[in-house]
């Protein structure tokens, strides 16, 4: 049996997705453990979490080594625990005997960087690493959106927008859209300067990505790779924002529609333009994501369509949901909670090759 690992920053982090995974894990030979990367002994090489028991379905808290097949689901942001655990994964990553089952991306502003270089430029709007109030300079940029370098599901993006009243910022939050209208610039900026020095941020020009209901919207996009090691565009869905709401994320209440169901409300003279710009973009931006970086085994892309038909990146994502494509298409579940496994169960088989060819190849030298 092979150990396979699931981290998260909890252990009640996706656990109906995790539990499902498990159940295919025995038939591939894997024992399945879910752990906290901040659990670690450095003495033992041990850590705590949950060991899955197939004969009867559910977890027991253990404690056991290391497992040598990790898939890291941890979401970090910026407190002490999400630091903790990076440090850790980042010294597991440099361990001989442990294999990860793809790397994570780095923070938005590196990826950035290396996006506004690569083929896809055209698709990527620009971006400021924003470190004081004074960058803001709506004669410039007016609206703007700002978003937490490390964040994820739109939380922490505010608009900010220059009116004759004052300085508007505008947020999503659970329920609903909260804002707050700054009379002069000088609040804006205390305000503003709090924010960055909790956490890094990066600012860019607001794209009015909505659709003709005033809804925002965008397309999420499900990349994974086979165990042929070819990247496959699993599918797309559509999420719909409530009228009047910033983004278009699940947090924030999104609806989501199956990318079929969609299509033909766009206008038909994008259509094959829209088809042939994502597909372009499915089929450059994995190779450059680890050309530059390392390599990985899944990517989720949000794109966003303004009102003119333009077509912009505005997140790649190396930790994706799964809620998009599994509402989208139900019969896609069952495949999705297996590729992890199957992908591991390829890395374990090519790590028991290589180790097989190491140990002929020293037999032969030693005739």
């Amino acid at each position: 049996m092979n150990n396979f690992g699931i981290m998260s920053l909890s252990l009640d982090h996706e656990n109906n997705y995790i539990h499902q995974m498990a159940k295919y894990g025995h038939n591939y030979g894997f024992t399945i453990y879910h752990f906290v990367p901040s659990t670690y002994h450095p003495f033992t090489h041990t850590v705590k979490g949950k060991e899955y028991m197939p004969d009867s379905d559910t977890w027991i808290e253990s404690e056991f080594p290391v497992p040598s097949m990790l898939y890291d689901r941890c979401f970090y942001h910026d407190d002490s625990h999400s630091i903790q655990c990076k440090n850790i994964i980042q010294w597991l990553k440099k361990q001989p005997n442990i294999t990860f089952i793809g790397n994570g991306l780095p923070n938005k502003w590196q990826l950035y960087q290396v996006l506004r270089e690569s083929k896809l430029a055209a698709y990527i709007p620009e971006t400021f690493l924003l470190q004081s109030a004074n960058q803001v300079n709506f004669q410039n940029l007016n609206p703007v959106i700002i978003k937490p370098i490390n964040g994820s599901q739109g939380i922490g993006l505010y608009f900010i927008m220059k009116q004759k009243e004052g300085i508007l910022v505008r947020t999503d939050k659970k329920e609903k859209t909260v804002e707050k209208l700054f009379s002069d610039r000088l609040t804006f900026n205390k305000w503003l300067n709090q924010l960055l020095k909790r956490n890094a941020y990066l600012m860019q020009a607001y794209l009015p990505l909505s659709n003709k209901e005033e809804q925002p919207f965008d397309i999420r996009a499900f990349l994974q790779k086979n165990t042929k090691e070819k990247w496959e565009v699993i599918e797309k869905g559509v999420r719909v924002g409530e009228k009047g709401r910033i983004i278009s994320n699940l947090s924030a209440g999104a609806s989501i529609v199956a990318f079929d169901d969609w299509f033909p409300s766009v206008p038909v003279k994008w259509k094959a333009f829209l088809k042939q710009e994502m597909e372009e973009i499915f089929s450059l931006l994995p190779s450059i994501l680890e050309d530059s970086f390392s390599a990985l085994f899944e990517i989720g892309v949000d794109i966003g369509i303004t009102q003119n038909g333009s077509l912009w990146i505005l997140d790649v994502n190396s930790k994706p949901g799964r809620k998009v494509i599994m509402t989208a298409y139900p019969h896609l579940c069952e495949k999705l909670y297996k590729a992890p496994i199957l992908y591991a169960a390829k890395l374990a088989d090519d790590k028991r090759r290589n180790l097989d060819e190491k140990a002929i190849s020293h037999r032969n030298n030693h005739r």
